[in-house]
């Protein structure tokens, strides 16, 4: 884009700003206009919530299933603890808290029964939240 000299010399290529300001506090103005504010006393805190409902807080976290091979053998991985069956597995589950659930975490190379075994036996130990997770390889 070409400029004549006449054109260049009565501007010095500045934005005036008093539009400039003026735009910028009507946007100002209009998103504070638009936008939903709560006041504080109209928010409740989940603590607060939960001494009313009579439910209590846990800082128990979920606990981890590992379905692998060990020693060469499909079994089940709690922490050190090891089992062969899924009904020793479920022993074990049933002396849980059962509120936190179960990830069930499978690795690529165990067969499928051992997997659905170990979902199974989070079902008879009586937890309700139970999530399958497979391993990262």
């Amino acid at each position: 884009m070409r400029f004549n000299r006449a054109q260049r010399e009565g501007s010095d290529g500045q934005l005036p700003m008093t539009s400039l300001i003026d735009v910028v506090f009507l946007l100002l103005i209009y998103f504070m206009l638009t936008s939903q504010s709560t006041r504080e006393s109209e928010l409740s805190s989940a603590l607060e919530a939960e001494r009313r409902s009579g439910r209590q807080t846990s800082n128990l976290q979920a606990q981890v299933v590992s379905v692998e091979r060990v020693d060469g053998v499909p079994g089940y991985r709690m922490g050190e603890r090891i089992m062969r069956s899924p009904e020793q597995l479920e022993a074990i589950l049933k002396q849980l808290p059962k509120d936190p659930g179960v990830f069930v975490r499978v690795a690529g190379d165990v067969p499928i029964e051992t997997a659905a075994g170990a979902l199974q036996a989070a079902k008879n130990a009586g937890f309700k939240k139970v999530s399958y997770v497979p391993a990262a390889n």
